[in-house]
């Protein structure tokens, strides 16, 4: 969640979250905007923190949020923030923010961690604006303090927290499924499996991921799935629920 801030000198995220009023027990890691640019783990909450003077951006993350995604979403804001088109900052840029966008759609690769780890230092100290500076320092502080939760999505095309929408699957729990059909009519991608009184199954091949089953099935039979799958029959079956 994001919140408008007005920051001046030496605070700590605390004070910053408990004058938007944010429950801090609820985060596991905060991103002041830039000219900050900053992410500050939990853990380090109550330090005192130099921030620039000034109106900023207070984005809070929880559990569920991934924080590959999120430095994805941080660095198209700062590319987004600045006119300048020197080299490292523009195009390094630029590259940070394809090899990042990949990693979030299952399309990242082992070497691009490497990639990123030498790429960044160089926009840190060349790139002529402030904005390009930045991206490059962001980047290897997220991949130091996230590196649990970014690294997967390169090395084992996984999302730890999955908070990437590549990453979740949708499921039709046996235990709730009545074999109503609605969701059948919801999925225009026809990757849905079933008829009248058989529990409906989701091909995975063929979905998409859009979404449109959970919001039509009325009984809460369909879930969104991350790393742990629950058990689904490979083709429809009969309904036990009664």
């Amino acid at each position: 969640m994001d919140y408008a801030i007005t920051t001046a000198g030496t605070t700590s995220v605390n004070a910053l979250l408990s004058a938007v009023g944010a429950d801090a027990a609820e985060l596991k890691a905060v991103w002041l905007s830039y000219p900050t640019a900053t992410f500050v783990t939990a853990a380090h909450f109550g330090d005192d923190l130099e921030v620039a003077e000034g109106t900023a951006t207070l984005r809070t993350y929880t559990a569920e949020n991934c924080m590959c995604d999120a430095l994805y979403t941080v660095v198209g804001e700062l590319r987004m923030a600045t006119e300048c088109t020197c080299t490292f900052g523009h195009e390094g840029g630029y590259q940070l923010s394809t090899i990042l966008g990949d990693a979030c759609n299952k399309k990242g690769k082992p070497s691009d961690i490497a990639l990123i780890r030498d790429l960044a230092p160089v926009m840190q100290k060349q790139a002529i604006c402030a904005e390009g500076q930045a991206i490059g320092r962001v980047a290897l502080q997220a991949l130091d303090l996230f590196a649990d939760e970014i690294e997967p999505h390169f090395t084992k095309k996984q999302c730890p927290t999955s908070g990437c929408a590549a990453f979740q699957t949708y499921h039709v729990l046996v235990s709730k499924c009545t074999g109503c059909g609605k969701c059948l009519k919801a999925c225009d991608d026809k990757a849905i499996m079933g008829k009248p009184k058989f529990v409906h199954v989701i091909n995975q091949r063929a979905c998409t991921q859009c979404g449109e089953c959970l919001e039509a099935c009325p009984e809460g039979a369909i879930v969104r799935a991350g790393a742990k799958k629950p058990k689904t029959p490979p083709k429809p079956i009969p309904v036990k629920r009664k």
